[in-house]
């Protein structure tokens, strides 16, 4: 047997629903996600993540700490709104080191090019600096 802890350690029954919560900063927001992430939720996050950056947001922190699942698509709609923001917008994503979106981002290489942090507000602190 090995001693590795599985990344995703619930029953599909315990997951929590997709959720989006927002809370604003003074020249953006932060979104806290939770449940699924992926080709069926995206979507959503995409479409609320144009939205801010259509009104002028300049700050976005991404709060994925309540996320038990991410796909492709999940990933795509937080880059598509660092893209989005332009050189003169900033954005943060939150999460545990040990998460399944943590993996996700680190087989995509992305640690190196997206400010990641484990606490929001090191990450709020970041993006309105």
């Amino acid at each position: 047997m090995s001693d590795v802890t599985p990344v995703i350690d619930l029953t599909i029954e315990e997951w929590p629903p997709f959720g989006l919560a927002e809370k604003p900063l003074a020249s953006g927001l932060v979104l806290t996600v939770s449940g699924e992430l992926d080709m069926a939720t995206a979507p959503d996050l995409r479409e609320r993540l144009t939205v801010a950056t259509e009104g002028g947001a300049t700050a976005l922190v991404v709060d994925l700490r309540h996320v038990k699942f991410m796909d492709s698509l999940g990933l795509a709609a937080i880059l598509h709104a660092r893209s989005r923001l332009g050189d003169g917008g900033r954005l943060a994503i939150v999460l545990a080191r040990d998460s399944y979106p943590h993996l996700v981002f680190e087989t995509a290489g992305l640690p190196r090019s997206l400010a990641l942090f484990e606490s929001l507000p090191e990450a709020v602190a970041h993006v309105t600096a």
